[in-house]
């Protein structure tokens, strides 16, 4: 360990400062024990307070001698137990901060590297210092090598806690939305010396307002209803150590992740009606891939379905517009570095891509974007183009891609959770828009990426004709009769003076020459941001020429149904909106409506 832990240490030390202790005291001296409590596993906001969701903590020795862990409390600050779990005694061994350094460490790099632009402990984002290449690659070296030793070692200086907290007794039988319910969580372990200790963490978990219904009108639509959910969703089996099964490949995921049966919980304590699994395809076998085909079968309900997908590492093919960090990352002596993640959804058999071992990630099996989008289509599913303009795991390969005028791909994740969850991400947004503009037929999706628990995003909205069922939200998501949003409610419909209508997600295929000049059009976004106040902006977007903001509403609130008048050009064009609150804490962005001409 002590080949780790000094470059980390004295690295983390001259560029950031002493680590902030999480309520553990102060740092061990020697032939000291010292737990702490890390809460990767804790949900910080939900919208049902009437469920008992599972949550779990880690436990860490951060000292130098040995620990016992006898009891985890989670109370509330007047010292009302809500739930306790028994440690038996489970021997905890001192580390000296290693573990600490390693999460440390990988707060200091790229975010987009180590799945930390949330669940941060020691640097905010905001304070997060750019490193130089040769710094960065050296510690994400020493964090895959030290990762590598936690799985060699079995992680002895390691505790996972988990345990099901009854949301009624913490919010009360009063909750409502706004309210804040704080808690805290106590470790009784016992040091080398068997004296009795105690390791005390606050935190709280906030209750969302419900998500905006449609404007008064614009409800009734027949017998669907609008659903939400998650379309990037990884579980246990994408964690290199305390996965259900483990996977070393994924050198930043230590933290334990759920089960698919606990995420369903958690997001239905979120509000959503559906989520898709989407283990990475190094870390998920055809044996594993089988087992959850078995969940989505079990875990779906009347309700609420659970989506059997994954996440496919792709070679990229052809002429390569720009490079990301994990080309450089990959090919230094680790494998190729032109490689792209593709959600690929709704499928049933396993995709292969990387393989399980360390650094693994990158190497063969990898196989073409057109392969893999003709194997996800022959069985009926659908291809996003995840996080496309991140620093790692970019899609450059943008010559050979193909949307779903040529049978390729459904959209682009234009909103990843992780990377910021209170509003989309304008560079994705912006690639999206770019890929429209040469002429790709493409829809925009939203996932969150969690490695850990659910949290709040802008989700998939999408109307499901009838009962809610895998067939019927299959064709929803595949549709297009989607918007992305945190909160707000947002639609767009395209229509003419003749009584026709394009609704959201609609493409409409005509002959450039049976359009008159100057033909009139009105786009209606109806719209619901309750008591926000922000801006509501209507594009129209023209292949080879670009988009143009064709209103913008400023000061908006409430809800209502906005119509815009337009003349649509003789070209195929979109059509498509966008709200943010002035704070930009909420957004909603629709799913285009499309004229195709020819």
């Amino acid at each position: 360990m002590a080949k780790l832990l000094l470059p980390l240490s004295l690295l983390a030390a001259l560029a950031f400062g002493l680590l902030s202790q999480l309520g553990a005291g102060s740092p061990a001296v020697s032939g000291e024990a010292e737990m702490v409590i890390y809460p990767f596993g804790i949900m910080r906001e939900v919208r049902r307070a009437d469920l008992e969701v599972p949550m779990q903590v880690q436990l860490n020795n951060v000292g130098s001698a040995a620990a016992k862990v006898l009891e985890l409390r989670v109370q509330t600050p007047e010292g009302e137990v809500l739930t306790s779990l028994d440690l038996e005694q489970q021997r905890v061994e001192g580390d000296q901060g290693f573990v600490r350094d390693l999460y440390r460490g990988m707060e200091s790099v790229d975010p987009d590297f180590s799945h930390r632009h949330r669940n941060r402990l020691f640097i905010p984002l905001e304070e997060r210092q750019e490193l130089g290449p040769d710094v960065e690659i050296r510690i994400m070296r020493e964090i895959t090598e030290g990762v590598a030793q936690l799985q060699r070692s079995g992680a002895p200086q390691l505790a996972m806690a988990p345990f099901d907290l009854d949301l009624a007794a913490l919010f009360g039988p009063e909750a409502q939305a706004g309210d804040v319910a704080p808690f805290e969580l106590v470790l009784s372990w016992r040091d080398q010396g068997q004296a009795l200790q105690e390791t005390r963490l606050s935190l709280d978990i906030a209750l969302l307002p419900q998500y905006l219904p449609p404007p008064p009108g614009r409800a009734s639509r027949g017998t669907g209803s609008w659903v939400t959910g998650d379309l990037h969703v990884h579980n246990c089996r994408d964690e290199a150590v305390f996965g259900c099964d483990s996977c070393p490949a994924e050198s930043v995921n230590i933290t334990g992740a759920f089960t698919n049966a606990d995420l369903k919980t958690q997001y239905l304590a979120m509000g959503m009606d559906f989520f898709s699994s989407t283990s990475h395809s190094y870390c998920i076998s055809a044996s594993e891939f089988n087992s959850v085909l078995q969940e989505s079968a079990s875990l779906t309900d009347p309700s609420f379905v659970m989506m059997a997908s994954t996440e496919v590492s792709t070679r990229e093919t052809g002429p390569q517009q720009g490079s990301d960090a994990a080309d450089l990352f990959c090919t230094l002596g680790f494998g190729r570095g032109d490689v792209l993640h593709m959600g690929a959804h709704n499928v049933t058999s396993q995709k292969e891509g990387g393989q399980d071992d360390l650094l693994d990630f990158c190497d063969s099996p990898l196989y073409p974007q057109s392969q893999n989008l003709s194997d996800v289509r022959s069985e009926g599913g659908f291809a996003i183009a995840n996080h496309p303009a991140s620093t790692y795991w970019a899609f450059n390969s943008v010559a050979e891609m193909k949307g779903m005028e040529r049978r390729g791909f459904h959209g682009v994740e234009v909103w990843n959770g992780s990377e910021g969850p209170g509003y989309f991400q304008t560079f994705h947004r912006d690639w999206w828009v770019d890929r429209l503009t040469d002429g790709l037929v493409l829809y925009p999706y939203s996932g969150s990426d969690t490695h850990d628990s659910v949290f709040d995003f802008g989700v998939m909205h999408t109307y499901v004709s009838g009962a809610l069922t895998p067939t019927t939200l299959d064709q929803a998501l595949q549709g297009g009769r989607s918007y992305l949003s945190n909160g707000p409610y947002l639609e767009v419909e395209l229509r003419d003076n003749n009584n026709h209508v394009l609704p959201m997600g609609g493409i409409a295929i005509t002959q450039a020459a049976q359009i008159p000049p100057n033909y009139p059009v009105t786009i209606d976004v109806p719209y619901n941001v309750g008591s926000e106040v922000g801006t509501l902006t209507v594009y129209r977007g023209v292949v080879g020429v670009g988009e143009t903001a064709i209103s913008t509403q400023t000061g908006l609130t409430g809800a209502g149904t906005l119509a815009v008048p337009d003349t649509l050009p003789q070209a195929s064009c979109w059509y498509r909106a966008e709200f943010h609150n002035n704070s930009f804490s909420q957004a909603a962005l629709t799913t285009q409506a499309y004229i195709y001409m020819r």
